[in-house]
Order: structure tokens, then C-alpha cells, then sequence
């Protein structure tokens, strides 16, 4: 009660001293500034979220198919550091994800890694026939890890709760 007693007194004696000098000036500015550094709140932007990683392996599969799967003869240069950076994010992911949406991230860094499997075993192959048999089987290969986490997906949204 004392307290209160103390800053009434002050905020009367303050405001009796700002009259009797007649700075009603000074009063009328630092109301007016008050009013305009009232701002209406702006809450800030929701992050988007990250698509799912179908959707960013497809992508990426779509963009470089040739360059993948294509002929031996031709060697142009491979999207390595765009499959690492997104096999990087993959993995920050799955460290966040809760446990009905991991299994979709392991799938796609199995996927990840298969891709840059199929980027070495092309640099690698003796011959183009031998390549020609063998990128084949890797595309088919390819297509089936991405069914798989595709399928993780659809199974991690059943699973989750409804927000």
C-alpha cells in the first residue's frame, strides 16, 4: 500500500511540474509518439514444410534420369553433390521425425544411397554392353526402393493421429 501511495504521489508531482512550467508541448509530443508506436501485432509467418521425400526423390530421379540410366558412352557429370545435400537433409529428418514417419526417411536415404551406387557402378563398367544389361536392372531396382518409400509414406499418414 505504501508502495502505491509512493508512485501516485510521484506521477502527481511529476505531472504538476510539467503544468506549472506550462510544457504542454512536451506533453501533446510524447503522447502522440506513444499512439504511433502502437502497432497492430503482425504474428510471423509459419515455416512451409519440407515436401514429402517422395516427392523430392522423384524429382530428382525425373531431372537426372538420363545422365543415370543412360547410355555408358556418354559421361556427363553427375548431380553427386545434389544427392548428398539431400540425402544429408533426409537424415536431419529422420532425427526429428516421430516413429511413424522414420521408416519413410530410412527408405528414402536407402534410396539415396542406391542412386549413388548407380552413379559409381556407372563410372565403373568395363563395357557399354555390360552397362546397357546392367542399367536395366538398377532402374528397375531404383523404382521399386521408391514404391517402398513411397508406401512408407502412405502408411506414416495412416498411422498418425488427427491433428
Amino acid at each position: 500500500m505504501k508502495a502505491l501511495f509512493c508512485v501516485v504521489l510521484f506521477c502527481s508531482v511529476t505531472l504538476s511540474s510539467t503544468f506549472a512550467a506550462g510544457d504542454y508541448d512536451n506533453l501533446l509530443v510524447s503522447s502522440k509518439s506513444y499512439k504511433k508506436s502502437k502497432k497492430a501485432y503482425t504474428p510471423p509467418p509459419t515455416p512451409t514444410p519440407p515436401p514429402a521425400p517422395s516427392v523430392d526423390l522423384s524429382n530428382f530421379v525425373n531431372a537426372n534420369s538420363d545422365k543415370l540410366f543412360g547410355p555408358a558412352d556418354m559421361h556427363p557429370p553427375m548431380p553427386k553433390a545434389e544427392l548428398a545435400q539431400m540425402r544429408a537433409s533426409f537424415s536431419e529428418r529422420f532425427g526429428k521425425a516421430g516413429l511413424t514417419d522414420r521408416q519413410q526417411y530410412q527408405y528414402a536415404i536407402a534410396v539415396c544411397d542406391a542412386l549413388s551406387q548407380v552413379m559409381t557402378e556407372k563410372a565403373t563398367t568395363p563395357s557399354v554392353a555390360a552397362w546397357n544389361a546392367r542399367s536395366v536392372q538398377l532402374k528397375q531396382w531404383i523404382d521399386q526402393l521408391l514404391a517402398q518409400e513411397k508406401a512408407a509414406e502412405t502408411a506414416g499418414a495412416a498411422a498418425a493421429p488427427a491433428k
